[in-house]
């Protein structure tokens, strides 16, 4: 990962940061020592809380931070709460106890019980009948600072709020006093800001002065008030800017089109999170109440709270662009878990809408990086993971002057029996594109060794299922159990960690493509290959379910890949 660091112009510290939840997401507000700061001779004055206390403009999406003299103590036991000052009513609370986790009558004992809620994002979204539903952790140590994040939602604009804690949940020292526990309706209070001015341009700074502290908050807004059909700018272009920050959190997206996130500098804004398969089973989507399932995890039960294990979920959006930042799920794959671990899951699939594009994009994972249905365009843009890295349910999903880069895999290295995994898992739907790689480059980390990795496998959808078969002429293409191996390499540079083979086919672990014989339109394609010199790639023991030889111009621009969207309406998206 060293490496994929230095490309991207990150450091290993600021990862290390933000894996460990550092980067602030403080309200930076200015206080006097009363309302909780100390100054000592020639330096900035220290604020111990944050809201401060007294603090008049706090933001609705603020974190809770208590700034101690050394690492505080997180216990094992115990609630937070904020109460509206008003009537004194509670309007959120932390449990830091097990109580949330059994609950839900798991089994397994690798995943904590403890310092572990539910959230309902995008819960006071008055727009929205379905919300992504996520384990995650309230309480977070980084250094002497602990970080405490509310549900999302928790908060209301201009309004006067208090904060109280019991005994035991976090202890140390502040400010040289010991500090065990917060009571009273006037020892942590604070005054929320006013709703931002514009319901279509807003800002995000986790430290500095905006509209948002987290991006989130701002998805918030924009969903409230610009939503795809019924809101007031349902139409109008609608932009969430990001500067140079850290972002740990998860994020949700719903019925909204027409929205551009863009990051301040592309290494300079990271929106991360540890998610995956063990800790928030299943790829995941929005529901209208909170699972019950148990599923199989660690040969015992896990909670499947509906939301899934992707950074950012995306649902029935269209004309959505990301570009110049990075989205990172952290998570360091561990032989003990189950390690799917998208960035995004663009769930959206219709004929019509469902448009997508990244550019100048950063995503980096290790398995399972970009899930995609619809009709997605990735320009310019550095994707980073090990095992079908790239995967989803899409009519056409173009990959256009990238860079599909391959990491090392520590567990398979553990295991003695190496691979340098699967770039690509098609479920593509049949009568279209599916996923094209133009113009780009595959690279990997230098401890992959040569001939280790695979440029594709298959999802398991066999010729004898029938499924690649049907088209689809209306509504939306949303099982990704259904589908076609579609994928089609146009004039890249491929790196020796390729196998010669090109595309994984052993029978015993792997079934054969669906197509099992490629044509120029479906399957598995090949066409200009070059190898990491430019020069011609050697191609002559590419397998046998593979074709080298088929015309693929039809698919050698992004109008040609996108011309059957909307019924042959086409797209030419642009950066």
């Amino acid at each position: 990962m060293s490496r994929v660091l230095g490309m991207l112009g990150i450091s290993a510290s600021a990862v290390l940061l933000a894996a460990c939840g550092g980067g602030g997401n403080g309200d930076n507000a200015s206080a006097t020592p009363a309302s909780g700061t100390s100054t000592a001779a020639g330096s900035a004055p220290i604020a111990y809380y944050l809201p401060a206390k007294g603090e008049p403009a706090a933001y609705v999406d603020t974190r809770l931070q208590i700034n101690f003299d050394a690492p505080p103590v997180l216990g094992s036991i115990g609630t937070i709460k904020v109460y509206k000052a008003a009537d004194n009513s509670v309007v959120d609370t932390i449990d830091i106890s097990s109580a949330v986790v059994s609950a839900g009558g798991e089994t397994q004992s690798v995943m904590p019980y403890t310092n572990t809620e539910i959230d309902q994002i995008g819960k006071n979204v008055a727009n929205l009948t379905q919300w992504r539903y996520v384990y995650y952790q309230p309480v977070t140590i980084a250094g002497n600072t602990a970080t405490i994040k509310l549900h999302d939602g928790a908060l209301s604009y201009d309004t006067d709020y208090y904060v109280t804690m019991d005994p035991g949940v976090l202890s140390g020292r502040v400010n040289g006093a010991g500090f065990n526990a917060i009571t009273g309706a006037k020892t942590w209070a604070f005054h929320t800001k006013k709703a931002p001015a514009s319901t279509t341009s807003v800002t995000v700074d986790d430290d500095g002065a905006a509209d948002f502290r987290s991006v989130q908050g701002a998805l918030n807004w924009i969903m409230a008030n610009g939503c795809n059909t019924t809101c007031a700018n349902a139409a109008d272009a609608k932009t969430v800017t990001i500067r140079n920050g850290s972002y740990n959190e998860m994020l949700f997206l719903r019925n909204v089109n027409n929205l551009s996130i863009v990051g301040e500098s592309r290494s300079g804004v990271v929106v991360y999170y540890d998610n995956y398969e063990s800790y928030n089973p299943s790829t995941g989507g929005s529901k209208t109440a909170v699972q019950t399932t148990l599923t199989n995890e660690q040969g015992a039960t896990r909670r499947s709270l509906g939301g899934g294990r992707a950074v950012l979920l995306v649902e029935n959006a269209d004309l959505l662009k990301l570009s110049n930042f990075t989205l990172q799920n952290t998570h360091v794959k561990q032989t003990i878990f189950n390690n799917q671990a998208e960035t995004i899951y663009f769930n959206s699939a219709t004929l019509n809408g469902s448009r997508f594009v990244a550019t100048t994009m950063n995503f980096l994972s290790a398995q399972d990086t970009i899930q995609t249905k619809g009709w997605a365009w990735y320009y310019q843009s550095y994707i980073a993971g090990d095992v079908d890295f790239i995967w989803g349910s899409p009519f056409a999903a173009l990959f256009e002057e990238s860079e599909l880069h391959t990491v090392f895999d520590p567990t398979g290295a553990a295991s003695g029996v190496y691979s340098g995994g699967y770039l690509f898992q098609a479920r593509a739907a049949y009568g279209y594109p599916g996923f094209v790689v133009l113009n780009s480059a595959l690279t990997a980390d230098a401890n992959v060794p040569p001939g280790s990795a695979y440029l594709g496998r298959s999802g398991g959808l066999t010729v004898a299922n029938g499924y690649c078969n049907t088209l689809y002429t209306s509504g939306s293409f949303g099982n990704a159990n259904l589908g076609c191996d579609n994928i089609a390499y146009i004039g890249n540079r491929i790196g020796p960690h390729i196998a010669s083979v090109g595309w994984f086919t052993q029978p015993a672990n792997s079934p054969v493509p669906d197509p099992a014989t490629p044509t120029a339109s479906a399957g598995w394609r090949e066409s200009g290959s070059m190898n990491a010199n430019g020069g011609a790639a050697d191609i002559g023991a590419r397998s046998a379910y593979s074709n080298v030889s088929a015309d693929l111009s039809a698919f050698s621009t992004r109008a040609k890949v996108f011309a059957g969207w909307n019924s042959g309406a086409g797209w030419v998206p642009s950066p």
